[in-house]
């Protein structure tokens, strides 16, 4: 008895974790910022993994639409005060059954790359290389700036029917943690 109790626990143990390390999140690999003809630009590599919720919508032809917003401020700002820069980038992601083909399109640009398989597309969203965010003339020299980040998806671009019901369904609201870190021109 007491044997098949240790089983037991050995088994619901590893069914969390398994369940945790498929949890949905986004989560940063790389992120670089620097200056590249008299802008800052951003590169930045995220990772996606998708609720099951999501998933199963995905499949069935529902687009997902993710923010990333981006922001620069001088360090010692007020909090009251606007944000010397933001930037928004808003992508897509879809699958058309008939074709089999999932798709990521730039929303801000229009730019759309078609994709085999899921895990492409997935890494092909997270992928954004040269985000021009300010003139680099903009800002001082010498002075400390704080730069953060935050991706999530956005439940109100969803098709009508299915924003109420997202709302108010954790399956749904997929959001990174915040990523700052100082920026010195």
């Amino acid at each position: 008895m007491a044997r098949i109790r240790a089983r037991l626990l050995l088994l619901l143990f590893c069914s969390f974790l398994a369940l945790s390390a498929q949890a949905a999140s986004i989560s940063y690999k790389a992120v670089a910022i620097g200056e590249e003809d008299g802008w800052i630009v951003l590169d930045l590599l995220q990772h996606y993994v998708l609720s099951d919720t999501m998933l199963e919508a995905l499949e069935n032809g529902v687009p997902l639409t993710f923010v990333t917003e981006i922001v620069i401020d001088p360090e010692d700002a007020a909090f009251w005060r606007s944000a010397l820069a933001r930037k928004t980038v808003r992508r897509q992601l879809s699958f058309h059954p008939l074709a089999g083909e999932y798709e990521v399109l730039d929303l801000d640009t229009g730019s759309r790359r078609r994709f085999a398989t899921r895990d492409a597309a997935l890494l092909a969203l997270g992928d954004l290389k040269g985000e021009r965010i300010i003139r680099s003339s903009s800002l001082d020299k010498g002075r400390f700036y704080r730069v953060s980040i935050q991706t999530s998806n956005d439940i109100g671009e969803l098709p009508l029917p299915l924003r109420p019901k997202a709302y108010l369904s954790p399956g749904w609201h997929l959001s990174s943690k915040v990523y700052e870190w100082r920026l010195q021109p």
